[in-house]
């Protein structure tokens, strides 16, 4: 999309665009293919002499703009709609974006809001302890992760146990989760679980949500806990620049951004940290949780160690060599579970310590996005665009119910409303909508079978609630 080059061109990110070298060589060979091109025909054609072709060279490209704008301005509706799928190709998914690189809120108007608004007043709606103590409040994205029982193997059995994906009494919510990107783009995972909104609602910037939509936000979960008198922290293995991350996450109200380095991990403050163990963040977020401060703590934290590439040559543990349409994805999968069983006992060490733990703590931790494995093997599921699930658990401390009103999967737009709800904390009208659609919809949002609910849903929070629309 015209919006990606914001991410390409930021400087920020010129670690991570040289951590995939041969993305890299390809946009280079590129670049020379065409300028070799250029300069091949421009001295295979003897120039003309005399205004005459100079005059046709113009009116050809004036011809050529008019007849691209017209086509932009006349297909592009037909091309947003195609979105979903990838859109039409990289030329003209290009050029037609390019017509939203300045930013245009989003607005629904298939369905009023009234359907929804009278679906949502039916519900029996918990009230907000007010008087109760507020507890701390931790948030885990962990890096292209996802249950390994997801694939279609030829012997689940040889899979190892992994706590992080069972249910203990701890456990007060656990599902599939629908998420809305693969293979990559953890960005947009964290902007959906940060803001409740799918980037998807975006069409063309989707992207770039975080340099093209963040400064139009109302509302976003950071904000809704300092509303609620929460400290917040945020914990990134980034360089605070990447993505124009340390920006959105201050315009969403996050209090203190830390890096590793800042707390005693070795490295410079502009590296990424690709290979941090996931032992070592949640040894970071313990640190953070013991500092003294006389607010509630809610923390949000980023794993990597879980990250890509994953080593096609490496053993095949799971006997699919002979049984995989792809075979670079039998070493790729075994590379990939083995990360999941180091990352499995650090999150059991973590649950202990949030089981111990004095003052009421709450811990969700969920899969921004599955791993690029070449994975053509197909799921365990019957549920649609499995390639676009991972999972989230929360657990606690505290002698509270379970989650209600989760079904097969939770949309992960729902993430920050259910921990709203289960702290029992105030929330702003957009939240509350955001816990009534999860409860209406038994935690699907565009997967809902009402499909008129979803579309009220959407011009309730954009088209009345100006969601995303500031100035």
């Amino acid at each position: 999309m015209f919006a990606d080059l914001y991410i390409m061109l930021d400087p920020s990110n010129t670690e991570t665009l040289l951590h995939y070298p041969l993305t890299g060589l390809a946009f280079v060979g590129l670049l020379l293919l065409m300028i070799i091109t250029t300069i091949v025909s421009w001295r295979a054609v003897p120039r003309r002499m005399g205004y005459f072709p100079q005059i046709i060279g113009f009116c050809m490209m004036l011809t050529s703009g008019l007849v691209l704008t017209r086509c932009v301005i006349h297909y592009q509706p037909v091309w947003r709609n195609t979105l979903w799928a990838g859109g039409t190709g990289v030329v003209s998914n290009l050029v037609m974006s390019s017509r939203a690189a300045h930013y245009t809120a989003p607005s629904f108007s298939e369905e009023t809001s009234r359907y929804f608004k009278t679906r949502a007043a039916t519900l029996n709606r918990s009230q907000p302890n007010i008087d109760s103590k507020k507890p701390d409040i931790v948030l885990l994205l962990q890096e292209s992760t996802t249950d390994p029982r997801l694939y279609q193997l030829p012997n689940p059995m040889l899979l190892p146990h992994l706590t992080m994906f069972e249910q203990d009494s701890n456990v007060k919510a656990h599902s599939l989760m629908r998420v809305h990107t693969f293979g990559g783009g953890t960005w947009l995972s964290e902007f959906t679980a940060l803001t409740g909104l799918p980037s998807d609602d975006f069409g063309a910037m989707k992207n770039s949500v975080f340099y093209s939509v963040v400064d139009h936000l109302n509302d976003s979960l950071f904000k809704q806990m300092k509303d609620n008198g929460y400290y917040t922290v945020v914990l990134t293995p980034f360089n605070k620049s990447a993505y124009n991350a340390n920006h959105a996450y201050k315009i969403m109200r996050a209090d203190k951004i830390i890096q590793p380095q800042e707390l005693g991990y070795p490295g410079k403050l502009q590296e990424n940290l690709w290979h941090i163990p996931t032992a070592d963040i949640l040894n970071y977020v313990k640190q953070i949780l013991t500092t003294q401060t006389d607010k509630p703590l809610f923390v949000y934290a980023l794993t990597m160690y879980e990250h890509g590439p994953y080593d096609a040559n490496h053993k095949d543990d799971y006997q699919l060599k002979n049984y995989v349409k792809n075979k670079n994805s039998a070493g790729k999968f075994s590379h990939y579970v083995e990360k999941i069983k180091t990352s499995d006992a650090s999150l059991i060490d973590f649950f202990q310590f949030v089981d111990q733990r004095q003052k009421p703590t709450l811990f969700m931790y969920f899969g921004d996005h599955q791993p690029a494995l070449d994975w053509e093997n197909g799921y365990t599921t019957t549920l649609p665009n499995a390639a676009y699930l991972t999972q989230f658990s929360l657990r606690d401390n505290i002698d509270t119910p379970t989650v209600s009103d989760l079904g097969q999967m939770t949309d992960i737009a729902f993430l920050g409303g259910i921990l709203l709800e289960h702290a029992q904390l105030q929330v702003s009208p957009f939240y509350q909508a955001n816990i009534d659609m999860r409860h209406l919809c038994k935690g699907e949002m565009k997967d809902c079978a009402d499909k008129k609910l979803f579309e009220s849903y959407r011009n309730y929070i954009y088209n009345e609630l100006n969601a995303a629309s500031v100035p």
